[in-house]
């Protein structure tokens, strides 16, 4: 017995002795490399494996890369929506993408600006766009391995790029002489922000709440959803220019959904943006948001349809920074023609390019009038707000680590230039700091007029250009509600054959419409089509307000722009296919 119990306590005294040396050698291991923050291990990887590129990455035969960027995005959310006081979804994640620019060539001629087969499948697969999930990890060799292999990708798809460029260009001369990139100066930032301090269950009692008001019986659908998401971005290039900036952004939104007794579908939105949760509608506020929304639809559905007019038309607030920032402000972005082998390389690269293609274009209006001359537009993303207002699109360097600055693209109605990155257009040889996502996009865009006049002025305006035409009202539009642009795919391929209509033709649903009398009363209409949409409208605005909106769009760009009036568009009755009313009530309960 007292042999066993020896042997027992010599074997805990050898376990807890190789204890102790483990525990020694670890905190010798750690004190011979100290703790790195999880931003440097995620940097440390991505320049360790852009060095090793620059130096060893090469197909026999084949150009090497000239220019290398990784962009690494870490983003944290949570989320949560309700619908009529009932939760419908709560959920919180954490993902970690990267994404690979490889050019092979030189700045005057390489892989970019070509619209290459997109191949079996590739357009489903993250690494046709250079893109791929890293590990959560902070595991330096895993990090490094997953960077490897999707630079790989990058760079088989640029050689095979410019082949294909070079290929396309045998039996045609370029159109321009402009270098496929431009030289930028090499820049070293950090635009750091505090993340969000998010209470999932705080949200959740709060989208509960706001969500009881939709439980009218004349709202079909409703919810309220809230999130928080705070991101991290990494960006390295092989010229030397890194940045690291954070980002975080709260949003609260609302939407419901009804039909007119004709089954005229009407749906309506409310989003507040936000850095932090106390920048947000304190809960009364929001609740009382909530409550216009469901008001002001409801009033819609009990509208009557508006019949043809031809006229003056005013859109106030919102509704003018609406259709400037979806009509107009896209054409403002430099869009480089693109080198192509086929039609359907050309077909599919339109369809990639978003909605700044299916607005037309400005590039051969560069020095002429596009805007009345009492209407100037800057971009400036040094901005932070409006008359008090936040602007969110701001930023100290673009997506390509190209400083931010102000430029003006419109003077006195005269177009100056575009918003570019790093590809340059005739009227924009450099980059103007834009470039965000995948392409220059509009930062804080602001609309700045001379002689603006205050609202009374601008409707005694509108009713005085609707009396010399002998009218018995105006127009008024306040919102234009979601987009009219086609999103089912066999819609917007046959747009882009030219088999179907033009947005001028198709026209844009306006949600919220006001006939204005001269007795200054008005009366709420529905279903009105604006029709005649194209960039040369835009040149028929008489007057604009003092007073300007704050628009948040996609990308976060902000849009301030004053109230518009038109001396003449087309307003029409919607005669497309209407879908039939619910047949019965709602349940018992919830009427």
């Amino acid at each position: 017995m007292k042999c066993a119990t020896m042997r027992r306590l010599h074997t805990a005294a050898t376990v807890l002795s190789a204890a102790v040396l483990t525990a020694s050698l670890a905190a010798g291991a750690l004190a011979q490399a100290p703790s790195v923050p999880r931003e440097s291990v995620v940097m440390r990887a991505a320049r360790d494996e852009l060095a090793r590129t620059m130096a060893q990455l090469n197909i026999e035969k084949a150009e090497r890369p000239y220019f290398v960027a990784y962009t690494v995005t870490e983003s944290e959310w949570s989320s949560v929506a309700a619908s009529v006081g009932s939760l419908l979804s709560s959920s919180r994640g954490r993902t970690r993408m990267l994404r690979v620019e490889v050019r092979v060539g030189d700045y005057a001629f390489d892989n970019t600006n070509f619209a290459r087969s997109p191949g079996a499948g590739a357009p489903g697969s993250l690494t046709y766009f250079g893109m791929a999930e890293l590990p959560l990890d902070d595991d330096y060799m895993q990090l490094r391995r997953q960077i490897w292999l999707a630079t790989d990708g990058a760079y088989k798809a640029a050689v095979e790029g410019i082949a294909g460029k070079r290929a396309a260009l045998l039996n045609r001369t370029r159109t321009d002489s402009l270098p496929d990139f431009t030289r930028e100066d090499v820049t070293q930032t950090t635009d750091e922000l505090p993340s969000v301090a998010f209470d999932v269950a705080t949200g959740e009692a709060l989208v509960r709440a706001l969500s009881q008001g939709g439980a009218s019986p004349g709202i079909y659908t409703s919810s309220v959803s809230m999130s928080a998401n705070y991101s991290r971005t990494f960006y390295i290039n092989s010229e030397g220019t890194t940045y690291v900036r954070t980002r975080p952004i709260v949003t609260l939104s609302a939407s419901a959904s009804t039909q007119a007794a004709d089954g005229m579908p009407l749906s309506t939105s409310w989003r507040e943006y936000a850095r932090s949760m106390d920048a947000l509608p304190n809960p009364a506020q929001a609740k009382a948001k909530v409550g216009e929304m469901l008001a002001t639809l409801d009033t819609v559905r009990g509208a009557p349809q508006l019949d043809r007019y031809n006229g003056p038309v005013l859109f106030e607030g919102r509704a003018a920074a609406e259709l400037f920032s979806e009509q107009f402000a896209p054409a403002l972005s430099a869009r480089r023609k693109t080198v192509s082998g086929n039609a359907q390389n050309e077909m599919f690269a339109a369809l990639m390019s978003g909605p700044t293609s299916r607005v037309g274009s400005l590039s051969e209006k560069l020095g002429a009038r596009v805007l009345p001359d009492f209407i100037s537009v800057v971009d400036d993303p040094t901005r932070a707000e409006s008359k008090g207002v936040p602007l969110l699109g701001g930023y100290v360097v673009d997506d390509q680590g190209v400083r931010a600055r102000p430029t003006r693209l419109v003077e006195s109605g005269i177009l100056k230039t575009f918003l570019a990155g790093r590809t340059p257009v005739e009227g924009a040889p450099r980059s103007t700091g834009n470039y965000r996502g995948s392409g220059a996009v509009p930062s804080n865009m602001v609309v700045e007029v001379t002689g603006g006049l205050d609202d009374a002025a601008l409707r005694e305006r509108l009713l005085a250009l609707a009396k010399t035409r002998g009218l018995p009202f105006a127009i008024i539009i306040r919102d234009l509600g979601a987009s009219g642009s086609p999103t089912d795919p066999a819609t917007m391929m046959a747009e882009m054959m030219g088999a179907g209509r033009s947005a001028a033709d198709r026209g844009r649903i306006v949600f919220r419409a006001y006939k204005l009398f001269a007795d200054g009363h008005e009366e709420p209409v529905r279903g009105a089509q604006l029709m005649g949409l194209g960039l040369d409208m835009f040149k028929g605005i008489v007057a604009a307000s003092a007073g300007t909106s704050v628009l948040l769009g996609i990308s976060l760009s902000a849009f301030v722009v004053p109230s518009l009036l038109f001396d003449d568009l087309t307003l029409v009755k919607r005669t497309d296919e209407l879908p039939k009313p619910p047949f019965s009530v709602p349940p018992e309960g919830t009427r």
